[in-house]
């Protein structure tokens, strides 16, 4: 037998009756993205103390050697044993040779270094009461003048009787040019030679001595290696311009990722904070390492809502360490990075 139309309706409503019916629009999420100013870490900020600087124009660098200037002394009684004999008497000079060496140091956390257009100014005083390179008519005396890095000879100079002379209580300069490739445990060391042949007669005096000192200024350098531990980097401040963020937006945002690409060419680790400026300070963490990195920081719903509607300073900072770490001037490590914004969109 046939429903009435009264019954069907009535078997709708019964069905109705057991499930919910929707009263507000649905929320679902979206993403907004706002780029941030890139940045630099530049590698003036890797140099080790005041020992390690740049150049003003960024085109080298400057190391400190540690001492700056280094002498040698050697008196006749210790180079010429007929001297000795004959100290006190007027005899025809003995020849002799007399040889040293000394040293001038890098700083310890420097590994290496590549010089260019440097000079050791080498000064002789002789304390000698004759010229050991011309000691007498017709007899040439000469000196040898060694630079060295270890076993390798980073500057050479000269200087013979038959040219140049070293008078009685006289002194003699030389600028020797440097360049190589020096490794920091040996520094740098400065040998002397020094050969004096027979001369005329003169009065004795085994104690007088004679004095080679070699000193430099900062030396330059091309590149360096450096040794870091817990060495301070920061980079230039930047920004993310959140000011037009209007507060509707601000009250439907649920969190936000700093999507960061790191572009590193120092082999160094470490890690580093990066500060967001709003109307309050947060500051995350995240580990640096060498190469071309990715890493992402995320913010709470409290946390991105302090900063949007403002101009966000961002800053980053940190420590690094490495060893041999290969350094040029101008190198710089990039950061570039974006503010990923969750936010719900929906509902009433």
């Amino acid at each position: 037998m046939p429903r009435s139309r009264t019954g069907l309706y009535l078997g709708a409503l019964v069905l109705f009756a057991g499930c919910e019916i929707p009263t507000a629009l649905p929320i679902y999420e979206t993403s907004w993205s706002v780029p941030a100013k890139a940045t630099t870490i530049s590698v003036n900020t890797f140099l080790p103390g005041n020992q390690v600087v740049a150049t003003s124009d960024n085109s080298a660098f400057l190391v400190t050697l540690s001492p700056s200037s280094t002498t040698i002394t050697r008196t006749l009684q210790q180079d010429c044993s007929l001297c000795v004999v004959a100290n006190g008497l007027s005899v025809p000079k003995p020849a002799f040779s007399a040889s040293g060496s000394a040293s001038l140091g890098f700083p310890s956390n420097v590994a290496g270094a590549t010089l260019v257009q440097d000079t050791l100014t080498v000064t002789i005083s002789n304390g000698f009461n004759f010229d050991p390179l011309r000691p007498g008519a017709g007899a040439h005396g000469y000196l040898l003048l060694t630079v060295l890095n270890g076993g390798m000879v980073v500057g050479r100079d000269s200087a013979n009787g038959a040219n140049t002379a070293l008078p009685a209580s006289g002194t003699l300069v030389r600028k020797i040019p440097l360049s190589g490739t020096l490794t920091s445990a040996s520094g740098l060391q400065v040998s002397t030679q020094i050969n004096s042949p027979t001369g005329d007669p003169v009065l004795i005096d085994a104690s007088r001595s004679i004095s080679v000192t070699g000193s430099t200024g900062p030396v330059l350098v091309s590149s360096a290696r450096v040794n870091l531990i817990d060495q301070a980097v920061s980079a230039a401040p930047s920004a993310i311009d959140l000011s037009g963020v209007a507060s509707s937006i601000t009250s439907r945002a649920s969190g936000a990722t700093l999507e960061m690409t790191i572009d590193n060419p120092f082999d160094v680790s470490g890690t580093l904070d990066i500060t967001l400026h709003g109307s309050t300070d947060i500051t995350k963490s995240f580990v640096l390492t060498a190469g071309t990195t990715k890493p992402s920081i995320v913010f709470s719903q409290d946390e991105i809502r302090n900063l949007l509607g403002h101009n966000v300073a961002m800053t980053v900072a940190g420590t690094v360490s490495g060893s041999d770490v290969a350094l040029q001037p101008g190198q710089t490590m990039s950061v570039s990075s974006r503010l990923v914004l969750t936010l719900n969109v929906g509902g009433k």
